[in-house]
């Protein structure tokens, strides 16, 4: 039997409305609906041997202060677990590296201390890179950069063997993936669609955005339907 698997895209958690995060109220109502729908959540690294219909990701991309803050405590209040991925570069900093856009809001990073507690509550921790460069902007070298020196970072530093990955702004390409296979088992992209195994590699992992918009029905329809699903592109 397959099982298809949400794997939920998150990047804030806040408590104001804002165009670029998810207001804590609506979080919550949207992480009740799995509690109540009977869904499991496990970390990435556990995606491979999925046997249930009612398991789900939960993935927080760039390591905001907030998650830890806001999202935490909801997902202990209903047992759910996550991955949250780190630019190691930028730990107990902000994310200078969306300082290009023109719609730039500085916001802070989980301190060393705040990302070892999310660990000691048995959540995982992921690597961004090193320092949220486009792979595929870089040559071999640079790219590998990025991959070795993120999880040697991890590991110095919270005594965690990173196995998972996201791509900085969901690019790259095949041969990227290769050399991301070196360093990580698994990779998250920003493609849309319900993780499939017999479909999808485990270095190209689908997700499902979450957006401020999402309400509880349209989440209900991304996690629970082929809404997603159709929406996939190569």
């Amino acid at each position: 039997m397959k099982h298809k698997v949400p794997v939920l895209m998150y990047h804030d958690i806040i408590k104001e409305d804002n165009d670029y995060g998810v207001n804590i109220k609506l979080f919550y109502k949207q992480m009740l609906l799995m509690k109540k729908m009977g869904y499991e959540s496990i970390n990435l690294n556990q995606i491979e041997n999925v046997s249930s219909n009612k398991t789900f990701v939960i993935t927080f991309d760039d390591g905001y202060e907030n998650v830890y803050t806001y999202a935490m405590p909801i997902l202990k209040k209903l047992n759910f677990t996550a991955t949250c991925f780190f630019v190691s570069n930028f730990i107990n900093k902000s994310n200078d590296w969306d300082k290009t856009f023109k719609n730039y809001v500085k916001k802070k990073i989980m301190t060393y201390d705040q990302i070892k507690s999310w660990a000691q509550n048995n959540f995982e921790i992921g690597s961004h890179s090193f320092d949220h460069k486009n792979l595929n902007t870089l040559n071999d070298n640079e790219i590998i950069k990025q991959l070795n020196e993120s999880k040697l970072f991890i590991k110095k530093n919270f005594g965690r063997n990173v196995e998972s990955f996201s791509y900085p702004y969901g690019k790259y390409n095949n041969e990227i993936s290769l050399l991301v296979k070196k360093y990580y088992k698994f990779a998250v992209t920003t493609k849309r669609s319900r993780f499939d195994k017999s479909k999808f590699s485990l270095l190209e992992i689908p997700r499902i955005p979450i957006n401020p918009d999402t309400g509880v029905l349209k989440f209900y329809l991304k996690v629970k339907t082929y809404y997603e699903d159709l929406k996939f592109r190569k």
